[in-house]
């Protein structure tokens, strides 16, 4: 059903737009970037570490990311869609999609639900989106270190989200640059509209530059959970052909 499919999309943007950080020039930007989360013990289960590679595609006006070899969003601001792509299934849902638009609201009055189940999942959706509300605090601090090529400014970032608190060492670097004005329009535009993704995005911006290297401890429950994001490689070159478009063969989700 699309309505599941969208809850999907709504983790997978947010790690799009506040963790990868897109970039947004005249060229296409290609971004590799990998995730390491540290094994996990809890209540008496343990979770193996793993390691996830995200690649993201920038151009003017679209985007798309990689997790994995299975998953993809592709978000089209020139035809105001979204999609999200199921490579093992060879399937697609495709949502509306504004700058202002509400993107599980969408997915919702676009389901196979009937008008009762339509305004029981609302209902529902008001009150996931007040529990995954984002709080977060940026500290801008004066350590300096060149990470690889880039020279790159410490922030202490704090964010509360679901009952888990994670507090990261974030290293960023304004060495790689970029037309921020419009990055920020599409940062903006590609979130979902929740309560708090103002003064979120607004905390963020003092995070000056794109994110090399944040290290982090997710607290969850009694449970802590280290975490590290590594930019592996960013460069501008001409986007593969169809990276913004559905895959051949694929089919559209409902149908």
């Amino acid at each position: 059903m699309r309505f599941k499919k969208s809850l999907k999309a709504y983790g997978m943007v947010f790690i799009l737009t506040c963790v990868v950080i897109p970039l947004a020039v005249q060229a296409d930007v290609y971004i590799k970037q990998k995730n390491h989360t540290d094994e996990m013990k809890f209540m008496g289960q343990t979770q193996p570490a793993s390691d996830e590679i995200f690649v993201t595609w920038m151009g003017k006006d679209k985007a798309r990311l990689d997790h994995g070899e299975d998953t993809s969003i592709i978000i089209r601001l020139d035809k105001k869609v979204m999609y999200t792509i199921n490579h093992a299934e060879m399937k697609y849902a495709e949502l509306p999609y504004s700058e202002t638009g509400d993107i599980l609201a969408a997915a919702i009055i676009g389901s196979d639900l009937s008008d009762e189940e339509q305004a029981q999942a609302q209902k529902m959706m008001k009150g996931l989106a007040q529990m995954v509300q984002p709080k977060v605090s940026v500290k801008e601090t004066e350590e300096t270190q060149k990470i690889k090529n880039w020279k790159c400014k410490k922030y202490i970032m704090t964010m509360k989200m679901m009952g888990t608190t994670t507090t990261s060492e974030v290293w960023a670097t304004e060495d790689i640059k970029i037309d921020y004005e419009l990055y920020m329009t599409l940062r903006l535009s590609m979130m979902p509209k929740t309560p708090g993704l103002d003064k979120m995005l607004e905390e963020m911006k003092k995070i000056k530059g794109l994110i090399v290297l944040s290290t982090g401890t997710m607290s969850m429950m009694g449970t802590d959970v280290k975490t590290t994001q590594e930019l592996l490689e960013v460069s501008e070159k001409s986007a593969p052909a169809g990276t913004y478009k559905i895959p051949t063969g694929y089919k559209k989700e409902g149908k």
